[in-house]
């Protein structure tokens, strides 16, 4: 469980834009040799257990990702947090469903 001072660094951190980085091959977490089921698609190299997926139907499974692509899927997921944590009152322009404010 997550302490309430824990979760405040950490959301001062995203606002700071400074955030952890990817894990490496060799920062202790339990690599398996296996398939990864990202962006490369390579067989037989050290993946790692990031978590459930669950596809149409119910269809539940392990997704292993190579250090490369949890690197490429970090650096996404880093870019989208980044973005939405702008505040929308600094993004020019008005929203798309916004009336006109003509008579």
């Amino acid at each position: 469980m997550m302490l309430a001072a824990e979760a405040f660094s950490t959301l001062v951190g995203i606002g700071e834009a400074v955030l952890p980085g990817p894990p490496e091959e060799d920062d202790g977490n339990e690599r398996v040799p296996g398939d990864c089921w990202l962006y490369c698609e390579r067989e037989s190299v050290p993946v790692l257990w990031l978590g459930p997926v669950t596809a149409a139907g119910g269809v539940l499974a392990g997704l292993l990702a190579c250090a490369e692509c949890i690197a490429v899927l970090h650096g996404k997921a880093v870019a989208a947090t980044l973005g939405r944590d702008r505040s929308p009152l600094v993004r020019p322009g008005r929203a798309r469903h916004a009336r006109s404010r003509s008579a």
